[in-house]
């Protein structure tokens, strides 16, 4: 599922839709993925860690992961993560993809109001424009009026974050930072919960993505 909508959107709006329109739950564990858009490649062992671990955290607490949708950088690594855990499991993880509608390529695949069409996935290694992660199950494409750029998504995605946050479900803010600056993961969490997830980096080039389950018990504590 995907909407289209203007970039200063009200978060309110936005929660409401995806919770009334697109009938989610709310989460007790929002995932918001950051990186570079550059591609990267994974030594195999650590990206089957991270893969591993970014799904183990997402199925064990409910999780909704944020990412920036489109198939390149980290995210196209999120993607691999998904179609690895799609083909072993029914069980499915609420992904949602953010990004500006106008670096979206094959956009006439999604010109439309209420209509189901299939979305060409294959990316013009001579566009500018890039193609979605076809492993997300819903997308927010934020439209201010500009074509190839960037941008368009970052006041709207960190309002709908803070929003979330603010829920009757109490969740609470708890940002984990990888020391690569193109690369960060938040994560915001319950102290009600059993387990939640946090990511832990390793110092390095985009390198450790390590996830790992703490009790509530040892979260509580250490605040």
């Amino acid at each position: 599922m995907y909407v289209r909508v203007s970039f200063d959107t009200k978060p309110d709006l936005l929660l409401h839709l995806m919770t009334k329109e697109w009938q989610l739950e709310l989460p007790k564990l929002l995932i918001s993925v950051h990186g570079g858009l550059q591609n990267f490649e994974l030594q195999p062992k650590l990206k089957q860690v991270f893969g591993k671990g970014l799904i183990k955290a997402a199925m064990t607490t409910g999780a909704w992961i944020f990412t920036g949708g489109v198939n390149t950088g980290v995210i196209r690594h999120v993607g691999d993560a998904l179609k690895d855990h799609a083909s072993k499991s029914r069980g499915k993880i609420c992904t949602i993809g953010i990004a500006p509608w106008g670096i979206v390529e094959n956009q006439e695949d999604l010109i439309g109001r209420d209509v189901v069409r299939p979305y060409q996935t294959m990316s013009n290694p001579m566009s500018k424009l890039t193609v979605l992660n076809s492993m997300h199950s819903h997308f927010i494409l934020a439209d201010n009026g500009t074509t190839g750029k960037y941008g368009a998504e970052v006041k709207l995605r960190r309002q709908l974050e803070k929003h979330i946050s603010l829920q009757k479900i109490n969740t609470r803010c708890l940002p984990f930072f990888s020391l690569d600056s193109r690369l960060f993961y938040s994560f915001w969490g319950s102290c009600q919960l059993d387990q939640i997830g946090t990511v832990l980096p390793q110092v390095g080039c985009v390198t450790g993505m390590f996830v790992m389950l703490v009790n509530k018990k040892s979260l509580c504590q250490s605040r």
